[in-house]
């Protein structure tokens, strides 16, 4: 019998596994795990299949953990939250919403499940707030032989020192426990500059707001800035007119016709690059922290996000702007640039600095080794680290000199999972063998 293809959400990653398991409880997934490890067999999971790298790929057992999706425990008096390891942060939000909480911070899509976005290093923006790995105080693990550990700050510390972003080759993490804090709002200012203006403000601008980031066509000259700071203001959200209007007809239907048309007509690219590096975005609006901080997207892309130091994000931007202006074919979709605080978890992209982030996307069935080959020349001589859950072509030769616990992480690699059972081809190429 012809196995089952697999696919991600960018549909980059496409593999056959031997067995394909949909556990409905711990007992279940604990049980696979079990028999894998008899088996000899490695074991991947994936969550929501968001991340565009190979790394929940695997020829043998393939788990989807999207039924353990409840909210086992809420204290709304500490915060304190536990959750399954397959609900999506928009399934999170929700719930912490009906208890009066909210994550401190998060990124614009929350298809993610918390698990994989954990595991991964997602984050936010903002200099005061970290990724959403610096709110876990706990995790609840499966070993290679299938026990269950829980772990936090004072049983198991060194292994959930390293587990907050542990690529998921520590452990299967089967339930999350995460510092929530007080359900707040924030006042969203949306503008339109000269990118130059953007850029030359920018180490002001991340200094003096709670959030910022802003987003600019490869090659242009116009940026799209959002500026969002916590507020005690009553909420004034966007109109259900002009919400449907921009989130969802101009940014994601509109958008994704445009993109189409780019890429069966290349000779309508440079006409589309101009119209799209010609447009507008002007709004102010005050909302629920998880409204303003998600957006819906709904097209369909490749990315590739780089950390870099927070002084080396301006001269990098540029720099790959620049290089945009030589590709033979515009760029279609635009570039994200955010920052985020520096942490202490071994694999962090902002471990022990703080950090700026570029994010580089291109639709979805485009063309895209001659843009992400330059843009990752030019990051790597920045002290580039690539988001573990989006496209690059590091290894661990190449990404050991930029994180200064790797050793760290390996040793608890090696006494986590010393048969390997939690490996694939990814992380072999970027972590190395086991031991």
């Amino acid at each position: 019998m012809a196995r089952r293809e697999i696919t991600n959400w960018s549909q980059l990653q496409r593999f056959q596994p031997r067995e394909i398991f949909t556990p409905r409880s711990e007992d279940e997934l604990a049980a696979i795990v079990a028999r894998a490890d008899a088996e000899g067999r490695r074991i991947k999971v994936m969550g929501a299949g968001h991340s565009f790298t190979a790394i929940a790929v695997t020829p043998d057992f393939h788990v989807t953990i999207r039924a353990l999706d409840q909210l086992h425990h809420v204290d709304p008096s500490t915060g304190l939250v536990t959750v399954g390891a397959g609900i999506t942060l928009k399934k999170l939000n929700r719930e912490l919403d009906r208890y009066g909480l909210a994550l401190t911070n998060m990124g614009d899509i929350d298809k993610q499940s918390i698990a994989g976005a954990v595991s991964t290093g997602t984050h936010g923006t903002g200099l005061a707030y970290g990724g959403i790995a610096t709110q876990v105080r706990g995790l609840r693990m499966l070993t290679p032989n299938g026990d269950v550990v829980n772990i936090d700050a004072n049983h198991e510390p060194e292994l959930f020192h390293c587990a907050r972003v542990g690529l998921g080759a520590l452990g299967i993490i089967t339930r999350v426990t995460l510092q929530a804090v007080p359900c707040f709002r924030i006042h969203a200012v949306e503008s339109s500059h000269a990118l130059d203006d953007v850029l030359e403000a920018w180490p002001d601008t991340i200094q003096a707001n709670d959030h910022a980031e802003f987003f600019f066509m490869p090659g242009g000259r116009n940026a799209a800035r959002k500026i969002n700071n916590r507020t005690d203001e009553p909420a004034t959200p966007l109109s259900r007119r002009r919400y449907v209007a921009d989130k969802l007809v101009a940014e994601n239907i509109g958008f994704g016709v445009i993109n189409r048309v780019a890429r069966r007509l290349p000779r309508a690219a440079p006409t589309v690059a101009k119209l799209l590096n010609g447009s507008e975005m002007n709004r102010e609006y005050v909302d629920v922290s998880h409204r303003v901080f998600t957006t819906p997207r709904w097209v369909h892309f490749y990315e590739s996000e780089w950390s870099v130091p927070l002084d080396s994000l301006v001269p990098a931007v540029r720099e790959i702007n620049a290089f945009a202006r030589t590709l033979g074919k515009p760029v279609t979709f635009p570039i994200e640039v955010r920052c985020a605080a520096a942490d202490d978890i071994p694999l962090s992209t902002a471990n022990g600095s703080d950090r700026g982030y570029i994010a580089a996307h291109v639709f979805w069935g485009t063309p895209y080794d001659e843009y992400f080959s330059g843009l990752w020349s030019i990051v790597r001589e920045f002290d580039g680290r690539p988001h573990w859950g989006k496209m690059h072509a590091e290894t661990a030769e190449t990404l050991a000199p930029r994180y200064p616990e790797w050793d760290r992480f390996q040793s608890a690699r090696c006494r986590a999972d010393p048969e390997g059972r939690f490996t694939n081809s990814y992380l072999d190429r970027v972590l190395g063998p086991v031991g």
